[in-house]
């Protein structure tokens, strides 16, 4: 565990302890960008503290059908902020439990992982999630839905795309091993087909 988390319902408020002066700095840096699908920064010590507005949501998992529109939205703002060397702001961990769904909105949570790294890598990584979670024609629509929002208004290099899957599937899969998730899924084989083909 590299931080702790102190919810305060009540107060509306979220305090995060990093025992890393590193991870700090790195959350710090996107939270002082105050986008308005990230939570408010409260106040922080300028040490390892950090105080977060408090978002009362549902992990969009959990939702019958979440927006995938918005959410492609959501990282188009995201990928677009700066970018170093010809790469962008990437979130980087992108398991559905850092995105929230409160009050007709969408959130992201947790940047504590963000790199600077080619837009594809993001949009691949969230993309296998729904990989292992939902059946192949559920699958097939999500991943359609967002491409097709994100390519609406940025672009996505193809042949990056193709360079990209390989690795960053090992990268998920490693994690999960890691944190001892079964894939379980029987039409994952299938999903991770259907994420080659992206035009």
């Amino acid at each position: 565990m590299t931080l702790n988390i102190i919810i305060q319902k009540k107060k509306k408020q979220v305090i995060k302890i990093c025992k890393s002066p590193k991870m700090f700095k790195k959350e710090l840096y996107i939270y002082q960008k105050n986008l308005p699908f990230i939570p408010k920064l409260l106040d922080h010590d300028n040490k390892n503290t950090l105080m977060l507005e408090y978002i009362d949501g549902t992990p969009i998992a959990e939702l019958v059908q979440p927006d995938f529109s918005k959410i492609a939205s959501m990282f188009i703002t995201l990928h677009s902020l700066e970018s170093k060397e010809g790469k962008c702001i990437c979130h980087y961990d992108n398991n559905p439990k850092n995105y929230l769904f409160s009050k007709s909105r969408y959130y992201m949570l947790d940047f504590s992982e963000w790199e600077y790294d080619y837009p594809e890598t993001d949009l691949i990584h969230f993309l296998l999630f729904w990989a292992s979670i939902y059946d192949k024609v559920k699958f097939k629509q999500t991943f359609r839905k967002i491409i097709d929002s994100y390519l609406a208004k940025a672009t996505i290099n193809p042949l990056e795309w193709e360079l990209l899957i390989p690795e960053v599937t090992e990268r998920f899969d490693n994690r999960r091993r890691k944190f001892g998730k079964i894939e379980k899924n029987p039409d994952v084989k299938i999903n991770r087909e259907t994420l080659k083909n992206i035009y």
